[in-house]
């Protein structure tokens, strides 16, 4: 499949090219079953899951769609690694050609994620509510620690300041999930206000 993409790039860039090399037989020896091999595969780079999605949904963010998104573009810039990889070492074998084509393709890769955080950066620039920046959690900090400094002018001892905090971990466990969610309704009743 990659040669038909290397092939169509030299037809388009109208070059003439010299028959491929013969390559030498791999030496990796393939199971029987190439399925089950290439799912064993997958599984052990998930990490024990069977794909990505059951991944997503091992680590609770299954339900999340701006984690699901997030955890496809860097999916997707992960695997500018393994393009880069495969130029380097075309590059080192001395197949430019190959180096090159691989490069292009790494460099759409690239521009299409770096047009996906473009765009996000925009919608929450323009209206939206970014919870993963510094600034939020600057502000989280800023009220915990004045709920514990609450706590110690009202003299309740650590057991309760220690209790309140294990609890409200628990509570905010989904706080970025659940605070979207309510700013977008906050948002959605104030249009409904306006109109």
């Amino acid at each position: 499949m990659a040669e038909d993409c290397f092939e169509k790039a030299d037809v388009e860039a109208d070059v003439i090219t010299n028959p491929p090399a013969v390559r030498q037989p791999s030496t990796v020896v393939l199971p029987e079953n190439i399925i089950e091999y290439r799912n064993k595969l997958v599984q052990e780079y998930h990490r024990g899951a069977v794909g990505i999605i059951e991944r997503l949904r091992g680590s609770g963010k299954g339900g999340d769609w701006e984690a699901i998104a997030l955890t496809l573009l860097e999916e997707i810039v992960r695997e500018t690694d393994h393009l880069l990889g495969n130029e380097l070492v075309s590059a080192h074998n001395g197949d430019l050609r190959d180096s090159s084509i691989i490069s292009f393709k790494r460099a759409e890769v690239l521009e299409k994620a770096f047009r996906q955080i473009q765009a996000r950066l925009e919608a929450e620039r323009i209206g939206g509510l970014d919870v993963d920046s510094p600034a939020m959690n600057t502000i989280f900090t800023f009220f915990m620690s004045k709920a514990k400094e609450t706590f110690n002018r009202m003299n309740v001892g650590t057991e309760i300041s220690d209790l309140f905090f294990s609890t409200y971990g628990e509570v905010t466990e989904n706080w970025k999930k659940e605070l979207r969610d309510q700013y977008q309704e906050g948002k959605l009743q104030q249009k409904q206000g306006a109109m």
